[in-house]
């Protein structure tokens, strides 16, 4: 069978805010260098999957974005546009069903945009293997990622046991949805709890199939839409993602189909980049202890975060503190605090701020 890459690339990103926002979220950020998250993990694919076959699914309002980010790297014809963002079970539905009419059964990787991957050999030998055992069992596999610490903001897989000693493969015994700090302490402890990094691998009819028999919904107004475009009704796809469930794939089929799933044992250091510690934790700190990205003058600055975006950030007398600008929006918070960038973000939006976000 042919094998796709499907990036995911239409999420906003709201917790890195104000260097992620609607119109340039954070996967048009750069990381360490000046290649942003979407190239970075286009390049990591290409030793998996032909340019041709990659492919990227984006909302409607950052087409434009896309394709002038990711024009030297693939055809523009493989950038896909859902009209509205309506979560990742209609995204993997929509470019399943249209890759399947355009080149038939294969088997195709899903990946968010915006993930950060230091080891790029050990990410294409599992990216690899879950296609191989996709293929093998006509199946969906996902990538289970040996956790480096207690993480609370990521969900994980139970693993049961090997399918052949030594393989790496296994069935999905179970999810675990964002556990408690002490829960994720123990959890870690144990070789068969592994964070869910959002890479999900099937052939085109075992993705197919388990839409269609959890959110039946999904399968069939997207399948209706995709023929009726084809008679040149223009407004099907649009019509029927307005009459859609906003629903994960974790939720909507994964957790719902775990006891047939597989999930590759992979080892290479992740993070989703949420929040701005971990895009900091990209950057190599200077002798004060600041990790800046930017031009940054600063007089007795140390331990604090320094983002700045076209525009220079001049600090005195500062330490732990997160500084992020644009040419239009400035952040300043204590470090310990930058979870409340979210709700800082929602009452900008409760307060009618749309131009800022």
């Amino acid at each position: 069978m042919e094998k796709f890459a499907i990036l995911m690339a239409g999420g906003s990103g709201t917790r890195l805010w104000p260097l992620s926002k609607e119109a340039s979220p954070k996967q048009f950020i750069p990381v360490e260098g000046e290649n942003p998250m979407l190239v970075q993990t286009v390049i990591r694919l290409s030793g998996v999957v032909e340019p041709e076959r990659c492919f990227i699914i984006t909302n409607l309002r950052l087409t434009d974005i896309t394709k002038n980010t990711v024009r030297k790297y693939i055809p523009e014809e493989n950038i896909l546009t859902e009209p509205e963002r309506k979560n990742t079970t209609a995204c993997i539905a929509y470019a399943t069903l249209v890759l399947k009419k355009r080149y038939g059964e294969g088997v195709l990787c899903f990946v968010p945009a915006d993930g950060y991957v230091r080891d790029k050999n050990s990410y294409a030998e599992a990216v690899k293997q879950a296609f191989n055992t996709a293929e093998k069992n006509d199946a969906i596999v996902i990538i289970g990622v040996k956790p480096s610490y207690p993480a609370d903001g990521y969900g994980y897989i139970h693993a049961g046991p090997e399918t052949d000693t030594g393989s790496g493969i296994s069935k999905v015994l179970d999810f675990i949805e964002k556990p408690s700090l002490e829960r994720a302490k123990q959890l870690i402890l144990s070789d068969d709890y592994l964070w869910n990094c959002g890479i999900v691998v099937g052939t085109t009819g075992a993705i197919l199939r388990n839409i269609q028999k959890y959110l039946p919904e999904h399968y069939n107004k997207l399948s209706e839409a995709l023929e009726e475009e084809e008679k040149g009704v223009s407004e099907a796809v649009e019509k029927a993602y307005g009459e859609l469930q906003s629903i994960s794939f974790d939720n909507g089929v994964l957790e719902k189909c775990a006891e047939s799933l597989y999930v590759v044992r992979a080892y290479f250091d992740w993070d989703d980049i949420g929040s701005i510690d971990a895009l900091a934790k990209t950057i190599e700190a200077d002798p004060d202890g600041n990790r800046v990205q930017g031009r940054h003058i600063g007089i007795n600055t140390t331990n604090s975060i320094i983002f700045g975006k076209d525009i220079a950030i001049c600090t005195i007398d500062l330490d732990n503190m997160i500084v992020a600008g644009t040419k239009d929006e400035v952040l300043v918070c204590p470090r310990d605090k930058s979870q409340k960038i979210k709700m800082l973000v929602d009452k900008l939006k409760q307060q009618g701020h749309e131009d800022l976000l």
